[in-house]
Formats: C-alpha cells, structure tokens, sequence
C-alpha cells in the first residue's frame, strides 16, 4: 500500500465500528464507543485515513483557540510501518497552517518507542512527564511542536 493510495475524511459515527476495533487492538485500555461520540459530536476535528474502503487509521484531536491538542492516534496493527500515521499527521498540520494554529501539544506513554521516534521525526519536542498519568500507573511525556517549524515562540517567523 501506499500512502498516496489513503484518503482522509471526517471521521463519522459510520466509522466508529473500524475505529473501536483498531482502538482494541490497539491500547491495553482503550476509549469507549461513548468517548469516540461524544468527540465527534462536540467537535468536528477528528478523521480517519482510509485505504481499499476501510478505516485503517484515524487521529482525535481537539482545537481550541490557536492550539491542537492530539488526544488519539492508531493504526491498524496489519498497515503500521507504511506511512499512514504520517500521512494523518501531515494531514492536520496541513489545515492548522490553513487555520493559523500556532501549537500543537500531545502526551505519550514513555515505552511507546514507535510514537515517540515518530513525534521527533515531526519536530515535537519532550516537555515534561505527566507523572502516572495512564491508568496502568505509566507516566506519559509531553510534546510540543510549532505548526510551523521556522515561527519563534514569541510568534515572529524564523530564519
């Protein structure tokens, strides 16, 4: 597969069954169906990428003022390693220039090696621990990232 071939919609409550099951799959404790839809409907900033007809990532995140937060992010175990994380990511880095949203911040659990190779290849950089912060007790790492890379903190564009 390639990742030209994967398409991102909206995520839909049509999605939520292939979306729960990847979530299972997934996460040792994973979001509820009531979660999935209480996001879908309160915000419309959630989407799934989609190869061959079916769901086979997806990414929830939450917009507020200039700010994105990434709330949850998988792939289907049988696709990982083939760009399709990258491909959603890129995805809403694209409209949150299109938005002028300046940051973007998100937690991970410190053994998930895979996220966390993947968010420094994204530029996110570690901004502290989220001390037990999972359920299972495992503290979670803080990320940030600019939208764009080359703007300053203080909003001025870089070199």
């Amino acid at each position: 597969m390639n990742t030209t071939d994967v398409s991102i919609a909206e995520l839909t409550a049509d999605h939520l069954p292939d979306v729960l099951a990847i979530e299972r799959a997934s996460f040792a404790d994973p979001w509820s169906m009531a979660a999935f839809r209480n996001f879908i409907v309160l915000y419309r900033t959630s989407w799934v990428a989609i190869a061959d007809g079916r769901v086979v990532g997806y990414i929830v995140t939450q917009w507020v003022l200039d700010e994105i937060h990434i709330l949850n992010i998988a792939v289907a175990k049988s696709v990982r390693r083939l760009g399709i994380a990258s491909r959603v990511l890129d995805y809403v880095f694209e409209r949150a220039v299109g938005k002028r949203m300046k940051d973007v911040y998100l937690e991970v659990r410190e053994s998930n090696e895979a996220a966390r190779a993947l968010y420094k290849r994204y530029g996110f950089a570690e901004l502290g621990i989220r001390k037990s912060y999972y359920h299972d007790g495992e503290d979670a790492l803080v990320m940030h990232r600019r939208v764009r890379k080359t703007e300053r903190s203080d909003g001025a564009e870089g070199e």
